[in-house]
Parts: C-alpha cells; structure tokens; sequence
C-alpha cells in the first residue's frame, strides 16, 4: 500500500512541476513570420527576440475580420483564457491531490470514515480531466485556425510538458486508487459492494 502511495506521490509532484512549467512558459507553439522564428504561450508571444503579452487582439485579428458587426468579441478568443484557466485548476487539483497524497500516511484516528488515498486519487484524477480539457482545447484550435494561418508552424516543448503532466497525474490517480483498493482489502477482508 505504502509503495503504491509513494509512487503516485513521486508521480504527482514531477506532474505539477510540469503542469507550472508548460502553464508559465512561452513555447507551445513555434512558427516563422516574415523570415524570423516565433514562438508563443498561453501569457506571451515572442518575435525577434522581443515578447509581447498575450491580448485580446494580438494574433487573431485576421480569424475575427470576417465576423458580422454585432460580434463585440471573437468567439476564438475565449480558447486563450478557456486554456489558462483549465491549466491553472489542473495545477491546483495536482496540489490538493499532493496534500491530501501525504496526509494518507499519516494515521489520524479522526479521520477513519474519510479515506485520504481515495480522496488524493480522485483529486489527481480530476487534474487529469482539466489538462486533458486545456490541451484538447488549445491542439483543435491551434490545428484548426492557427496553424492554417501560419504556414510552418510546429508545437514545442512548453506543449509537450502538458502531454506529459497529463500521463503523471493519470498514473498518480491509478497509484492512489490501487493503494485504497489495497487498503479496502486489508481492513475488511475484502471490497464491499
């Protein structure tokens, strides 16, 4: 049981230190304009070597040209914050997961109806929910518009950590649901249905 909630411990903590770094950092998607390399996040865009903050306007004005008068915001825009946002509640359901993850091996008598290994795996499971949500969101938009509008683009790194965050904090939910199997089986003789 103690190895199964280490493991997913180890697991969880290298997710959500991928899950900061892909969420801070500016290369989700690389791309040349005008004869020089680019790159962008979900915070910034950089071109020659200077960065620019990500707004409303900045690289969308050519998907939104075409709407009807009456459309006040583009609705491709709302994937940046839509991105942001899952990114961040994935981040923050990996820590709560983490702390509930190392609770679990402490033995608090108060506590013997809550079961904090379950609770860590489900935390890290809903973690998994929001970064798969974040990069579903953020790969159909930027295969469907951005990357029809730049012509050699590719995803970096910064993309590919969220990937991975994704698998760490699935494995850490897998982890934390066989330890509280493990545990069921130990306290009661067996799982009851």
């Amino acid at each position: 049981m103690y190895s199964f909630m280490g493991g997913g411990l180890f697991c969880a903590m290298v997710g959500n230190i991928l899950l900061v770094v892909s969420t801070a950092t500016d290369y989700w998607m690389q791309y040349r304009l005008s004869g020089s390399f680019a790159h962008q996040g979900l915070w910034r865009y950089c071109m020659s070597g200077k960065c620019y903050m990500q707004t409303d306007s900045i690289g969308m004005l050519g998907l939104c040209c075409c709407l009807p008068a009456h459309y006040s915001v583009c609705p491709l825009l709302a994937y940046w914050n839509a991105t942001r946002a899952f990114m961040i509640l994935s981040g923050m359901s990996c820590f709560a997961g983490i702390i509930a993850g190392i609770l679990s091996f402490a033995h608090f008598s108060a506590f013997e109806r809550f079961n904090r290994s379950f609770a860590a795996g489900i935390m890290f499971f809903v973690s998994t929910l929001f970064v798969l949500l974040a990069m579903a969101i953020y790969t159909g938009v930027t295969v469907n518009f951005l990357g029809k509008r730049f012509g050699d683009w590719r995803f970096s790194w910064s993309y590919i950590l969220g990937w991975v965050a994704l698998l760490m904090t699935f494995f850490a939910g897998i982890f934390y649901m066989c330890a509280y199997r493990m545990h069921e089986c130990r306290r009661g003789g067996g799982p009851t249905r």
